[in-house]
């Protein structure tokens, strides 16, 4: 029962994907994920940290060449990642090696959704003890006799 709690909270980041790199940005407002290059990292690493790969947040502006994100999470180089709570971060759009834009996945969400199904049927089943697990040390059971 606990594994499939642990699944479930693993996938809670599911229902959404970031598909492949584009280099046309998305529109404004959009959720995204923004992937840095080399100088990107140098650029704002005193800002987000040394060894970013992409910050992910909904786009809130993009002029005079450069893009503002409220952003929502940080993917280092190792796949780690850090939530943050919409700090605006502006990053020049020469620093910027791509953009991924953010997609809802149905293979995720449907794994979410079998997980805490999953999750609330062995939570029942284990309460109610529905399988009938014969007990020999139930209340009100007569002593047994040999």
């Amino acid at each position: 029962m606990v594994a499939v709690w642990s699944w479930t909270l693993l996938l809670q980041i599911g229902c959404y994907s970031h598909g492949p790199i584009q280099t046309a940005p998305p529109p404004v407002a959009e959720q995204v994920g923004v992937v840095l290059n080399d100088r990107g990292r140098a650029l704002l690493a005193d800002r987000v940290g040394p060894i970013i790969q992409r910050i992910e947040g909904r786009q809130v502006k993009r002029q005079n060449g450069e893009v503002t994100v409220a952003v929502s999470q940080v993917v280092d180089l190792r796949g780690n990642t850090t939530k943050w709570t919409g700090e605006e971060v502006t990053i020049p759009e020469d620093a910027i090696m791509g953009y991924q834009p953010r997609k809802f996945s149905k293979l995720k969400t449907f794994l979410l959704v079998g997980a805490v199904v999953a999750g609330i049927a062995a939570t029942i089943a284990g309460a109610l003890d529905i399988f009938g697990t014969p007990r020999s040390d139930l209340p009100g059971d007569p002593p047994s006799q040999s």
